[in-house]
């Protein structure tokens, strides 16, 4: 598997859990709290880059910057 497919794959995952927390909150009528709220802020941040270094073909040093930026983002969300 080449890397924009991984990235396609992780903005995919990124998508899934959105949609399973939105379920939750509007068909099983759970209200997330505020580290809920604070995750998915995070999450949706992650599918965005995921997207965006998906559809940009970069050269190993972008990889990197991506692989860095990625990293951040899903720091910042734990």
């Amino acid at each position: 598997m080449n890397i924009r497919a991984a990235n396609a794959l992780g903005a995919l995952a990124c998508a899934g859990l959105m949609a399973y927390a939105l379920y939750a909150q509007h068909v099983l009528g759970l209200e997330p709290c505020p580290l809920c709220i604070f995750q998915r802020v995070a999450v949706i941040a992650l599918g965005g880059l995921f997207l965006l270094a998906a559809l940009h073909p970069v050269r190993n040093t972008g990889r990197r910057v991506y692989a860095l930026l990625l990293g951040l983002v899903a720091l910042a969300g734990i």
